[in-house]
C-alpha cells in the first residue's frame, strides 16, 4: 500500500478576517483570509498539506453546521488561507457572500493529504481536476513542481470555457498542463479522459479530484494503465472530525470509514466506487 497516514498538524480553531472575495466565474470565489494569531501560535500552519480542508462557521448565517472548504493557497509567512467555494447551497452562499474586513471562524487544517513524497509520485506524476476540485489539485501541482526530478502533467476539465477558472495561475506554475471541455470551446473536446496527453506519456502516479463520475472514469483508466492513484473524494460533511457519520464512505478492506478523517485523500484500490 503505497499511502501510508501522513503526520500532519493538529487543528485549531481559529478567527480570520476576510482580505479578499473575488468572484472567479459564475458561483465561483477565491477567499483570502488572515487567521488571527502571531506566528508564533501558528505553527498548525506549517502542517497544511496539499488535500487538506478547513470547516467554516456559518452560524451568523443562521446555519448550524460548519462547511467544509478544501485549501488553494497557504502562506507561512503572512499566516493566509486562501479558499475556492463554490456556491451551492445556504452555507457556500453565506461564505461567498463575505466581504473584505469580515470575520469568520474556521477548524483545521483537516483530513488526510496526498501522498507527495518524491519516490510516490514518481517522476511524471499525472494531475486531474475538474469544478472545485481544481482547489487542492492546483495546490498539489505547485508543491509537486518545486521537487527535484518531478515533473508533473496537469489536466483541467470543465463543461465550457467560462468555468476554466485561474488560468493565468496554472500557467505560473510551471509544469506542463492542458484543458478539456464539454463543448469544445476551450482545448480538447470532451472529457478530461480526451485529452490526447493521456496517450503522449507514460505517468508514474495520479492524484484526482472532482465529480465522482470524472474520477471513477480516471480510476479505471489508470487501473488499465496499471497506474497508481489517489483521489480526494468530495462526499458530504458536517462535523469534520468524524462524530457525525455524515460522511461515510465503504472502503475495500475496512467497511464504512468517515471521509472527513480518514480522507479526504484515498488510494483507487481502497475505493469501491
Amino acid at each position: 500500500m503505497y499511502m501510508d497516514r501522513i503526520t500532519t498538524s493538529q487543528p485549531a480553531i481559529v478567527d480570520a478576517t476576510i482580505l479578499h472575495n473575488e468572484q472567479v466565474a459564475p458561483r465561483y470565489h477565491l477567499l483570502t483570509l488572515r487567521l488571527e494569531v502571531s506566528s508564533s501560535d501558528a505553527s498548525w500552519l506549517q502542517g497544511v498539506a496539499p488535500g487538506q480542508f478547513v470547516q467554516v462557521d456559518c452560524r451568523p448565517a443562521g446555519i448550524l453546521l460548519r462547511r467544509p472548504i478544501s485549501i488553494y493557497k497557504w502562506s507561512r509567512e503572512e499566516l493566509c488561507l486562501t479558499l475556492l467555494v463554490q456556491r451551492v447551497g445556504r452555507g457556500s452562499n453565506y461564505i461567498c457572500d463575505l466581504t473584505e474586513g469580515d470575520k469568520v471562524n474556521i477548524v483545521g487544517p483537516l483530513g488526510t493529504p496526498f501522498a507527495t513524497d518524491p519516490t510516490i509520485a514518481g517522476e511524471r506524476p499525472l494531475l486531474i481536476a475538474g469544478g472545485v476540485g481544481m482547489a487542492p489539485i492546483i495546490m498539489l501541482a505547485r508543491h509537486l513542481q518545486q521537487l527535484s526530478g518531478v515533473r508533473p502533467h496537469l489536466i483541467i476539465g470543465a463543461r465550457t470555457a467560462s468555468l476554466l477558472i485561474l488560468r493565468d495561475e496554472i500557467a505560473q506554475i510551471g509544469c506542463s498542463y492542458s484543458y478539456t471541455t464539454d463543448d469544445g470551446s476551450y482545448g480538447t473536446r470532451g472529457a478530461v479522459l480526451a485529452a490526447p496527453e493521456l496517450e503522449l506519456d507514460k505517468y508514474s502516479m495520479v492524484y484526482t479530484c472532482g465529480p465522482r463520475p470524472m474520477m471513477r472514469a480516471i480510476h479505471n483508466w489508470a487501473k488499465a494503465h496499471n497506474v497508481p492513484g489517489q483521489a480526494s473524494l468530495e462526499n458530504l460533511m458536517a462535523c469534520g472530525v468524524g462524530a457525525c457519520l455524515c460522511c461515510v464512505e465503504n472502503i475495500a478492506n475496512q467497511g464504512n470509514t468517515c471521509v472527513c478523517t480518514e480522507g479526504p485523500v484515498f488510494n483507487f484500490d481502497q475505493l469501491l466506487w
